[in-house]
């Protein structure tokens, strides 16, 4: 047997599956297992025994509603579905060779997908006070402390007598970015009062962790979702506002193409107007950007000014690709054209 890139022994795992194989190749925590068999992929995590039942309760969950497009989990020879060795656990999976479906991008595959999970499992939610104002009051202090945080920092470049180029890049676009976080609470604000007004909450099975890496296509090309290890029932909207953090950094996007994008996932869920204020607040929220601040701070050896610039500009240009959509998302329908023969007086 041969390894490659790595020197672990995955043989007490495999030995679990009846597993012996041939050549183990490492592709970050995913391990092609190549055996007399076939080919696997194991998964390396870090979950605990809590977070391993419900992973494997949320694939299977997938399987009993009518949703097959989820890369299935192989059970050990005692039945399991996960195996804990050291402090790690591990998952088999079969493997995927890749590719594509021709006709649609993974963006447009990946929310058709989503769409169609968040409808298997959407549910309107008993409405109680106190669990949107719990919501509502820890995201609001979240964001107010981190606020706070980069206000700081912008304090202490200001004082600096020689700023470096990442701190006068931040400086430059500081006041944009509070105006933004301030819009992110504005419209927080405007979902906590819609729901205490409608009196409703919606829910549904957030994958919790959406990227295009988690989307693999059989040889047949149909799509197939993995990584479900974040799952979580939440608002449709955190894998909304996930996804399309992301799909702004791509360079095709524009902010017609993040409409289309929506209304494919529309098609299975038309979101309520406080879940479009939700969805903007937090796009609109400058996380990713504070994220890069917190990233010089700590690690500033770990790479060169202008590569902490580079990605602090390439986060505020995203947002600004999100500003442009979220005020898309916000523009009220065209209104439904008259028909010039209703109520029409016939002679």
């Amino acid at each position: 047997m041969s390894h490659s890139s790595e020197n672990v022994n995955y043989g007490p795992v495999l030995f679990q599956y009846d597993l012996y194989p041939e050549k183990i190749e490492a592709f970050g925590k995913v391990k092609k297992v190549i055996s007399r068999r076939g080919t696997f992929a194991l998964k390396e995590t870090s979950l605990n025994e809590e977070e391993s039942n419900w992973f494997t309760h949320v694939v299977h969950r997938l399987s009993e509603i009518g949703y097959h497009q989820v890369v299935p989990l192989y059970p050990t020879k005692y039945g399991d579905y996960t195996v804990q060795h050291g402090n790690k656990t591990y998952y088999l999976m079969p493997w995927f060779a890749g590719g594509e479906r021709l006709g649609q991008t993974r963006e447009e595959v990946m929310i058709d997908e989503i769409g169609k999970i968040h409808y298997l499992t959407l549910k309107e939610q008993d409405f109680s006070p106190e669990v949107v104002d719990h919501s509502f009051q820890y995201l609001m202090q979240r964001w107010e402390t981190r606020q706070l945080e980069m206000e700081r920092f912008a304090e202490e470049s200001e004082r600096m007598p020689y700023m470096s180029p990442f701190e006068l890049t931040y400086l430059s676009h500081f006041h944009h970015m509070m105006k933004m976080a301030e819009e992110a609470k504005r419209r927080l604000k405007d979902w906590y009062d819609a729901c205490h007004a409608e009196k409703r909450y919606r829910s549904a099975l957030c994958h919790g962790k959406l990227s295009r890496n988690h989307l693999l296509f059989s040889h047949h090309g149909e799509p197939h979702l993995l990584n479900f290890e974040k799952a979580v029932l939440d608002t449709p909207v955190r894998d909304l506002a996930i996804f399309f953090r992301k799909a702004v950094h791509h360079s095709n996007w524009t902010r017609e193409e993040g409409g289309r994008l929506l209304s494919l996932y529309q098609r299975h869920i038309p979101l309520l107007e406080e879940e479009k204020s939700l969805l903007v607040s937090y796009m609109s929220y400058p996380e990713p950007i504070f994220n890069s601040v917190d990233l010089y701070r700590h690690k500033r050896e770990r790479f060169s000014q202008i590569e902490f610039v580079h990605r602090l500009e390439k986060r505020i240009s995203a947002m600004r690709h999100i500003r442009d959509f979220c005020d898309l998302i916000l523009t009220p329908p065209p209104p439904e054209p008259l028909d010039m023969n209703e109520n029409t007086d016939h002679i």
